[in-house]
């Protein structure tokens, strides 16, 4: 019987927080990631965006891997005119091993320089 692996990454402000593996489809996950998330989210601070990003946009390199979906739930984030800065987000994906990592590692690096370009505006503010 083949076993659906997903993984799941949580990134906080810049940092890599937590990964784990789930046995279930990506679906599966992200549907019940978001009633943990609820628990995270403050509605009275943020939104509550998912998206779903496709591999060869984050990493086009990878063209190999096909059409794979990325999810990223963001629970914490800030809009900055039509720009957003997701500051707490988790990032679910089919686990292709090493690939997975470098997807989620390229996110996070992502997200540190999005949250440094935040504060140097804020600063000059």
């Amino acid at each position: 019987m083949l076993t659906l692996s997903t993984i799941v990454a949580h990134v906080e402000l810049g940092e890599l927080r937590e990964q784990r593996l789930v046995e279930s489809s990506v679906e599966d996950v992200v549907r019940s990631l978001l009633f943990e998330v609820l628990n995270l989210w403050d509605p009275r601070r943020s939104d509550l965006v998912v998206t779903k990003e496709r591999l060869l946009d984050i990493k086009p390199e990878l063209v190999e891997y096909g059409d794979v979906d990325v999810y990223i739930v963001s629970y914490d984030i800030e809009w900055r005119d039509d720009s957003v800065v997701d500051k707490r987000f988790f990032i679910v994906m089919k686990n292709l091993g090493e690939v997975s990592n470098e997807v989620i590692s390229e996110l996070v690096n992502l997200s540190r320089v999005a949250l440094l370009e935040l504060e140097k505006e804020v600063k000059s503010l």
